[in-house]
This record gives structure tokens, C-alpha cells and sequence, in this order.
């Protein structure tokens, strides 16, 4: 069965605070700071996306086939401390990343 993997990188902000990891629009884990997350999924495409409070990361999309595996990493962005990632572009204050 297809495996989505997410790793929440050792980032500096937000150390209390858990990043919500959402696949097709579902919450399936919520990753304190350095902590791992493996969830089975259908095969085909998927929609992975990151929240922490109102900021958000962009959507990345993925395609998995019967077996595989893919690992992303989400982080606070250094920029989400910015005025522009706070107020004007929320969804772009949380990096997700395939590694």
C-alpha cells in the first residue's frame, strides 16, 4: 500500500506549537518540532498541505503508485515572521517539500 511520510523539520518557531498535516483536505497527524508521521493512502493522486494557525503551506501534489513511498518535510519558514507571510500571504508562511 502507498505510504505518505512527513517530517517536521527542527525549526525555531512555533516549539509548543504542532504543524496539522492535511491530505485531500483530511487532517491526519499533527507533528510537534523533530517528529515523524507515516500515513497508508489510495493509490494515485494526493494533495498534501500544512497549517499552523492561519498560515498555511503551498499544495503538493503527489502521485503514488500500489507501492511506493514518498517523505516530505514541513518547517516554519524564516519568513513566516514577516508582514507579508502574516497578514498578505498566509498561505505561504509554512515550507512542505518533498525530500
Amino acid at each position: 500500500m502507498p505510504r505518505i511520510t512527513v517530517r517536521r523539520a527542527l525549526d525555531a518557531s512555533g516549539l509548543l506549537r504542532r504543524i496539522k498535516i492535511e491530505i485531500d483536505g483530511h487532517v491526519v497527524a499533527r507533528l510537534k518540532r523533530g517528529a515523524v508521521q507515516s500515513v497508508d493512502v489510495a493509490p494515485g493522486q494526493h494533495v498534501v498541505r500544512a497549517h499552523l494557525d492561519w498560515q498555511s503551506s503551498a499544495p503538493v501534489e503527489v502521485h503514488l503508485g500500489e507501492t511506493k513511498t514518498i517523505a516530505l518535510e514541513a518547517a516554519i519558514a524564516e519568513r513566516s515572521m514577516t508582514f507579508t507571510a502574516t497578514f498578505l500571504r498566509p498561505e505561504s508562511g509554512l515550507d512542505l517539500q518533498v525530500v
